[in-house]
């Protein structure tokens, strides 16, 4: 099949407001006193919200023919190069990078653009893997164990409350069912409803800038992420940090010890 790469996309402009950078902040349980008061700035992590439009209209191009039930996130990551604040008019684009196609299904891979009073803001990239109908037999091989990493240089805990996809859902306007219905969550092969998983993204983000940059979202230039597992409601997260700065890698585990986020951040001295 002949693939659109290259197509762009237009997100239309999105204008930030406290209103929405608060609402995120607090369904992502992220206290940092940044996010209010007169001088607020908007979570990092919040460009999700005016994004997801776009990444929606992208996976939903009838040119790629993409079935919604079978796609998961696969890959996310951004560069910071503004923070975002009340009244900014943020203009979005985008545009199909690669399609990857595999026995087991296919990788579509968008770029993501923002842009402030002409300014380049945000720039990142988003991949979306939708299996195959028919997945491939397993092999009979198993896989070499991984070896064991090093100690972790720090971690953090996040327990995930019963209603944190209801309450993600809003505030990042991911209205995908998978995440709050359990019969949609039934129908797409899911044992239930999974956490979304730029809002785990968001548990990392908040601890990162925290514990590595100060408490200073500023500080906090990129941040990326290869989605690895799921996430049901009622889990405690642990992630683990290697690394001081200004480069560090960390690891997501869920409650059965499995990664659930493998990612990498840059922190700004």
């Amino acid at each position: 099949m002949s693939w659109p790469i290259g197509k762009t996309y237009d997100g239309g402009t999105f204008t930030v407001s406290t209103r929405d950078t608060l609402a995120y902040a607090r369904a992502t349980d992220d206290p940092n006193p940044r996010y209010e008061g007169a001088e607020a700035v908007a979570p990092p992590m919040f460009h999700v919200r005016p994004f997801i439009p776009l990444m929606m209209q992208m996976a939903r191009d009838p040119e790629l023919s993409i079935d919604m039930l079978r796609l998961v996130h696969g890959e996310h990551g951004m560069r910071f190069d503004g923070l975002l604040r009340d009244g900014d008019a943020l203009r979005l684009s985008g545009s199909l990078l690669d399609v990857s196609e595999k026995a087991s299904g296919t990788i579509y891979t968008f770029a993501l653009h923002g842009d402030v009073a002409g300014k380049r803001v945000l720039d990142g990239t988003t991949s979306y893997f939708v299996r195959a109908a028919t997945p491939p037999p397993k092999g009979e091989k198993k896989a070499e164990p991984a070896p064991e990493p090093p100690a972790p240089t720090w971690s953090a805990s996040q327990p995930v409350t019963a209603d944190q996809a209801l309450r993600y859902a809003p505030a990042s306007g991911d209205d995908n069912p998978i995440h709050t219905d359990p019969e949609v969550a039934k129908k797409a092969g899911l044992p239930g409803c999974i956490l979304h998983g730029l809002c785990s993204l968001a548990f990392a983000q908040r601890d990162l800038i925290a514990k590595a940059a100060g408490g200073d979202p500023a500080r906090l230039a990129a941040l990326s992420t290869r989605f690895t597992g799921m996430v049901f409601p009622g889990e405690t997260l642990r992630m683990d940090v290697w690394g001081e700065g200004p480069e560090l890698a960390f690891t997501t585990v869920n409650a059965k010890g499995r990664p659930v986020l493998v990612g990498k951040a840059e922190v700004r001295p």
